[in-house]
């Protein structure tokens, strides 16, 4: 007889912005910043490099999310699709180990800022996690972006369908999801993606930084996202991190880049 799944609690919570957040007990953290949840994840997310030109363009995009927490980055994009009628065929591939209960994610109000209120009911009401780690096709979520998700742990994540040329790491806190910012991990990420794959993510800290070195992605440093210093953004190479200032790799005792 298998154990039971550990319960989750979720709390709605507003953010300054006006956008709701999820507060989870369990991890001890709000899943967006409290000073505002979509100009956050705007921010870190969607701002950074070539997503939006690449959306002006029509070029095809595949972006793997790690951390799908309440959808706001689907939303999003969504949101931008609409907004810069893009013709661009767009893959979006998710990672969640714990899903939200349906009446959580429609409780939040990002479908009802960004006039997606339909869509997303539909989307959410598609939602289950009879496969778990396993990808799971949903189909489109508007004309041209369609969604797969995996529902598991990140220790347990396989191949995504297809390679992803973005990566949104969006995962809790490495002090409070530590499996969420391992070498292994990132080693893992970096080899399921191209040569042109960038990375983004809201974290900093220099532990979460060498985890990435370590797994071959160069990294640069940006701006953070309301009152944070510092975010983190990781390429392949430093051509496609143009105009973004490169972090350097820890020294050894005897002085060489490790």
């Amino acid at each position: 007889m298998s154990s039971p799944k550990p319960k989750h609690d979720f709390e709605i919570r507003p953010t300054i912005d006006g956008s709701d957040t999820l507060f989870a007990p369990q991890f001890g953290q709000h899943y967006h910043n409290p000073n505002g949840a979509l100009a956050e994840s705007q921010h870190v997310f969607f701002k950074p490099l070539r997503l939006i030109p690449d959306l002006l363009a029509h070029r095809p995009i595949t972006i793997l999310e790690i951390g799908f927490g309440t959808g706001l980055n689907l939303l999003l994009l969504a949101d931008w699709v609409k907004r810069l009628r893009s013709k661009s065929d767009i893959r979006y591939m998710s990672v969640e180990g714990f899903l939200a209960p349906k009446s959580t994610l429609l409780g939040l109000n990002h479908a009802n800022m960004l006039g997606l209120e339909d869509h997303w009911k539909e989307f959410v009401g598609t939602l289950t996690q009879a496969s778990h780690d396993s990808w799971q096709s949903f189909g489109d979520f508007i004309p041209g972006l369609t969604v797969d998700l995996f529902f598991g742990s990140f220790t347990s994540l396989t191949k995504p369908p297809v390679a992803p040329n973005i990566i949104f790491h969006d995962p809790f806190s490495p002090e409070s999801n530590p499996e969420g910012w391992t070498p292994d991990l990132f080693a893992h990420l970096r080899e399921w993606s191209t040569m042109q794959t960038t990375l983004r993510t809201y974290a900093a800290s220099t532990k979460c930084r060498q985890a990435m070195m370590k797994a071959g992605w160069v990294v640069g440093s940006a701006k953070g996202a309301l009152g944070k210093r510092e975010m983190t953004l990781a390429a392949h190479s430093a051509e496609y991190l143009p105009g973004i200032r490169l972090v350097s790799p820890p020294k050894t005792s005897d002085g060489v880049a490790d």
